[in-house]
C-alpha cells in the first residue's frame, strides 16, 4: 500500500547568511537526495531566512524534516502547513530554488498563514487546497506583483 502524499511547508532563520556557493553546494545535495527519495519542492531564500514546501510520502517527510530540525543551518523553525494532498504542487521539481530580496520571507510567511487560516475557515479539506500551489502563487504575486498564471504561461 502506498503512502499518504504530504506537503509540509516551513520557515527558518540563518543563524548567519549563507553565501552563494553555500546556498548552491545546499541545492545541489538536496537534490541528489530527493531524486532518491521522491520528494519534490520549492526553497526559497533571503539572506536571513529560508521558506521550503516538500512534497512526498508521509513517511520520507517526516524523516526529512527531522533532518532540517537538526540541521544547524536552521533555526527558529516555524511550521506552517503540514497536510495530505490528492497531488503534487511542484511535481518535476526536485528543488525548485528562488534567491528573494532580504527581509521578504517573514511577510511571505505572514501571507501564507492567512490564508491557511481563510481556507480552514472556509470549510475547505487540506486535500482540496495545496498548500503548495497557494503558496507559489502567493511568492509569484509578492515578488513579481504579477498574475502568477501568466509567468507560468511565459
Amino acid at each position: 500500500m502506498a503512502e499518504v502524499l504530504t506537503e509540509l511547508v516551513y520557515s527558518s532563520r540563518t543563524p548567519e547568511p549563507m553565501t552563494d556557493a553555500q546556498v548552491q553546494a545546499l541545492l545541489e545535495h538536496a537534490r541528489e537526495k530527493n531524486t532518491r527519495e521522491g520528494v519534490t519542492g520549492l526553497l526559497c531564500y533571503d539572506g536571513k531566512s529560508f521558506l521550503q514546501i516538500i512534497e512526498g510520502e508521509s513517511g520520507t517527510i517526516l524523516e526529512l524534516f527531522h533532518l532540517i530540525r537538526n540541521d544547524p543551518r536552521h533555526t527558529d523553525i516555524e511550521i506552517l502547513h503540514d497536510g495530505e494532498v490528492a497531488h503534487r504542487a511542484f511535481d518535476s521539481w526536485k528543488m525548485a530554488y528562488e534567491g528573494v530580496p532580504t527581509g521578504m520571507l517573514p511577510s511571505l510567511a505572514r501571507s501564507i498563514a492567512r490564508a491557511s487560516l481563510t481556507a480552514a475557515m472556509a470549510g475547505k479539506t487540506e486535500m482540496e487546497i495545496s498548500a503548495g500551489r497557494r503558496i507559489f502563487d502567493l511568492f509569484m504575486d509578492e515578488l513579481y506583483s504579477e498574475d502568477p498564471r501568466q509567468l507560468a504561461d511565459a
